[in-house]
């Protein structure tokens, strides 16, 4: 009767232990399901700020070709006028 009663003790014990490492494990699966949502909500974040990064590179690139053809067009412009001056001032020392 002796090794009856270990054996339930020991039963027992094993299964209290088991049930307090599913709650432990149920305690730690909720933890990560709320670090997994928090980690996806960072994701979702960082998302929309590259896609606005990535929105502004393009309107800073559109604009800096924008300005670069100004640049290029104004240059020409002046090339332009100076000739034309170049040009007037050999008309008059003819």
């Amino acid at each position: 009767m002796d090794d009856l009663t270990l054996s339930i003790t020991d039963l027992k014990a094993k299964v209290e232990k088991l049930v307090n490492l599913h709650q432990q494990l149920k305690k730690d699966n909720e933890r990560l399901t709320l670090d997994n949502i928090k980690l996806l909500n960072v994701i979702d974040e960082q998302k929309s700020q590259i896609e606005a990064v990535e929105k502004r590179n393009l309107e800073l690139t559109a604009n800096t070709k924008e300005e670069q053809q100004q640049v290029i067009t104004e240059t020409k412009e002046k090339i332009n006028e100076l000739v034309q001056e170049i040009e007037n001032c050999i008309a008059l020392l003819n």
